[in-house]
């Protein structure tokens, strides 16, 4: 980015000060994408960088930092959210901590595959009709004050969420924001290109086959 915006400034500050409190768990971390980068333990309570850089999130970091940008769409109190889970059955745990969200946010729009569970007034669920969506982890929210977005896609093949790694970054840029969310309001519409867009334009902040050994080698035991 060549410069930054005070909105970016005042997202990230709210940002972060709603992520310390995840961060405080156990084994939580980021994981490098270069193996030679390999910390020497894995162990440590996770230090998430600077935003708009691409990083390996495992399942609690990426639950740490989604979790943040949830209560900042909760405090903020008016806007949109936006979160895919891949499967409704990943949806499960955090039900009713969408249910407060959605009480108190303009609108709640959740992505998945499968059938949306009864009883979630206020909550629009979205099917993901695209297959290569299903790979993504996005949770994006933006209000007129505040805008904030994590953006990732499943690095592995792995189907246990505990063991699941992704790839991507999380940023507070409010233009990046809304041309997200803009892409997410067509693929509502059923303008599946959209992925492709995706694939296309994020290339570069995605693994491809050839680097999914290198993240196996991250993830074995010295």
């Amino acid at each position: 980015m060549i410069c930054r915006t005070s909105e970016e400034k005042k997202s990230e500050k709210m940002f972060r000060s709603r992520l310390r409190p995840y961060l405080k768990v156990k084994n939580s971390r980021t994981l490098p994408v270069s193996p030679k980068a390999r910390p020497d333990n894995l162990s440590e309570i996770v230090v998430l960088p600077a935003s708009d850089v691409t990083h390996l999130f495992n399942h609690e970091a990426m639950l740490a930092a989604s979790h943040a940008i949830e209560d900042l769409a909760h405090d903020t109190g008016s806007g949109e959210l936006i979160a895919t889970f891949q499967r409704i059955e990943n949806f499960a745990p955090q039900r009713d901590r969408y249910l407060k969200i959605a009480a108190a946010v303009d609108a709640v729009r959740v992505w998945a595959e499968g059938e949306p569970p009864g009883r979630t007034p206020n909550i629009d669920f979205v099917p993901i009709f695209h297959p290569l969506l299903s790979r993504y982890w996005v949770v994006l929210f933006e209000s007129q004050e505040v805008q904030a977005v994590l953006f990732c896609k499943q690095a592995n093949h792995d189907s246990d969420f505990s063991r699941k790694i992704f790839s991507g970054f999380y940023s507070f840029n409010p233009f990046l924001v809304r041309c997200i969310r803009r892409r997410f309001s067509l693929l509502a519409a059923g303008v599946d290109g959209v992925v492709a867009h995706f694939e296309r334009n994020f290339a570069p902040f995605m693994p491809d086959q050839d680097a999914l050994s290198d993240i196996d080698s991250l993830l074995t035991p010295a």
